[in-house]
């Protein structure tokens, strides 16, 4: 299949995109751009997925938002996307091939918005409840092309400009003589990142750390527990984020992701799947909340893709209980994921489009906000 955005040829073709994408939503943007932005993935989250979070808790930090689409997911060349594709478009605003990270379906680096906000002087971080080093999280801070090359991605992820690494992994950056190490050589990449910031690998140590202005908590050797068996939230350690980002008089852009959705619709264990969603949505509250405050951030939320074709088929409101639901596939699905949007540029975001023009939208509100100065 060909993207409809065409294939990435020349880095002036990306210029040439982003200059005509300034003329067409220039005049429907919002008239003031962010100076922080928030991306929040929920990794395999559908509309359905939502649904059965909404029974469970009754009210969601979702309903808040006043802009609000639906945004189709398919790679280069797969109907069906996975999720280093699909982050490739969230990140770059370009589509590629599926398992690539941040690199062309004609092979050539992709320039990701993380890349785009260090040149503005801007902190950039990543929260995810996977390892740091899996296909969403790697998306934006690592170019590959099979997401399965974890262990070049966590030595780039480490000689990166990354100022907030929250999440799981630290597998990949031990060497291969340390118990439990999922590397073949005997670079030691947590001594890379701790000559470049405070690194921790306990959850008990994270407070002690909110003063410094970056900070690297790998949290477990590879993604971390379920939402259940986890005593801190994902709203908590994105709360902690946003603490050391927003310390930068430039701004910041902050990617969150809530991995594990994903990973419970794969099983069809939709117990497992409203606790992941909820927790996701908790950690959506905390930044709508600094949103609000600031003023100056604009938040958006999304899917990678769909998984597990899951449906709502009975359950009761009153009693917050989904009592029956069913999925398709254990795999993921082709259909169309929810998109929601806060703050300046928002209105960028309503109705039906492109993940790849998301990604694009997002850079442009980066760029342009610096044009205009």
């Amino acid at each position: 299949m060909t993207s409809p955005l065409g294939l990435i040829k020349t880095s002036r073709l990306f210029r040439i995109s982003l200059l005509f994408a300034f003329l067409v939503w220039g005049c429907a943007a919002d008239n003031d751009y962010p100076e922080n932005i928030i991306l929040l993935i929920g990794d395999g989250m559908g509309v359905a997925h939502i649904t059965a979070g909404k029974i469970a808790r009754g009210n969601l930090n979702l309903e808040r938002f006043s802009v609000s689409g639906l945004v189709t997911t398919h790679s280069a060349n797969h109907l069906v996307t996975e999720s280093a594709a699909a982050a490739t478009a969230l990140a770059t605003g370009f589509k590629t091939n599926n398992r690539t990270v941040s690199i062309s379906a004609d092979n050539r680096p992709l320039k990701t918005i993380f890349e785009y906000a260090k040149e503005r002087g801007k902190s950039i971080g990543v929260v995810t409840t996977s390892a740091v080093t899996d296909a969403t999280p790697a998306a934006f801070m690592a170019h590959a092309d099979d997401r399965r090359q974890q262990a070049d991605i966590a030595e780039q992820i480490a000689n990166s400009g990354i100022d907030v690494l929250i999440g799981g992994g630290w597998a990949y950056f031990v060497p291969a003589t340390n118990e439990g190490s999922k590397r073949k050589d005997h670079k030691n990449l947590l001594t890379v990142l701790e000559n470049r910031m405070p690194l921790i690998l306990t959850y008990d140590k994270l407070s002690a750390h909110t003063d410094t202005q970056k900070l690297a908590a790998l949290l477990s050797p590879r993604g971390l527990p379920k939402a259940a068996d986890r005593d801190y939230s994902l709203a908590r350690l994105t709360q902690t984020a946003i603490q050391i980002l927003s310390k930068n008089r430039n701004g910041f852009v902050l990617m969150v992701e809530g991995s594990q959705i994903d990973r419970a619709a794969h099983h069809h264990d939709q117990q497992h799947l409203i606790a992941e969603l909820i927790d996701f949505d908790d950690a959506v509250g905390v930044a709508f909340d600094f949103a609000q405050k600031n003023g100056r951030t604009l938040i958006v939320v999304t899917a990678d893709h769909e998984t597990g074709g899951f449906a709502v088929h009975d359950g009761s409101i009153k009693n917050r209980q989904v009592a029956s639901s069913a999925f398709t596939t254990s795999g993921h699905t082709a259909a169309m994921v929810p998109l929601f949007a806060h703050g300046p540029g928002s209105s960028n975001f309503s109705g039906i489009q492109d993940n790849a023009r998301i990604g694009q939208t997002l850079i442009t509100l980066l760029l342009k906000r610096e044009i205009e100065n």
